[in-house]
């Protein structure tokens, strides 16, 4: 597959089949993400790639935190209450925009993009594969190491694309930090910073026929040096 078409292609995959995903294909997959750019080449990353029955458990273990623990809305900003913002006003134009479509798709089958978003975050959607990706504390506050991990997972997201793989990037389940560490089996000072369901996508699900929309490349770009 080549590059560009996979980038433009790639979607959130959010219903999966129950069918195994071969080590070898999350094997390539892994070796993807290791190959991505890191601040000095200091390769921080480290993966834990779970399924079967440890993460059916897991799941479950996730979903019962989630009935007794109160999650506020996703803010996109620490600067909410900052309305002036104009970037913040676009960045929730878009995010507003998204939930209407995905309510388009969800309000039919009797769901509410909240509960499916907040169930599914914490169940990997149903993948049969979460891959997590913890790195050690000392690094956790720094920028550039932060952006090294985003790199990896986005290797991720198109190798599984090229496998004929879907994937979600998954966020929030890091408020369960301890609680992933401890059944596990991670070490205390492994903070786990990002996670991505991995699994064959049912095609016939309405709601993987979505693909979010992008603004126009006019939108994020200022061209300087190009006149003349």
């Amino acid at each position: 597959m080549e590059v560009i078409n996979a980038i433009e292609g790639r979607r959130s995959i959010r219903e999966f089949k129950s069918d195994i995903v071969s080590s070898e294909d999350i094997t390539v997959i892994i070796k993807a993400a290791i190959a991505a750019p890191s601040k000095g080449n200091s390769q921080i990353w480290e993966f834990v790639v779970v399924t079967g029955e440890k993460k059916r458990v897991m799941d479950e273990m996730l979903l019962n935190l989630l009935k007794t623990d109160f999650i506020p809305s996703m803010k996109l900003s620490e600067f909410n209450e900052v309305t002036s913002s104009e970037a913040l006003k676009k960045a929730e134009r878009r995010s507003s925009h998204h939930r209407q479509e995905m309510s388009k798709i969800l309000s039919p089958l009797g769901l509410s993009v909240d509960e499916f978003m907040l169930e599914g975050t914490f169940s990997f959607f149903g993948a049969p594969v979460a891959i997590l990706i913890f790195v050690d504390e000392v690094f956790a506050k720094d920028l550039p190491h932060t952006l090294s991990i985003g790199a990896a997972v986005q290797n991720i997201l198109l190798a599984a694309m090229d496998k004929g793989l879907g994937t979600c990037w998954i966020g929030g389940i890091w408020r369960y930090t301890k609680d992933i560490r401890t059944y596990l089996g991670i070490p205390d000072n492994k903070k786990l910073f990002s996670a991505i369901a991995l699994g064959h996508p049912d095609i016939n699900s309405p709601v993987n026929k979505y693909k979010s929309t992008r603004d126009d490349i006019k939108e994020f770009v200022r061209w300087i040096g190009f006149e003349g």
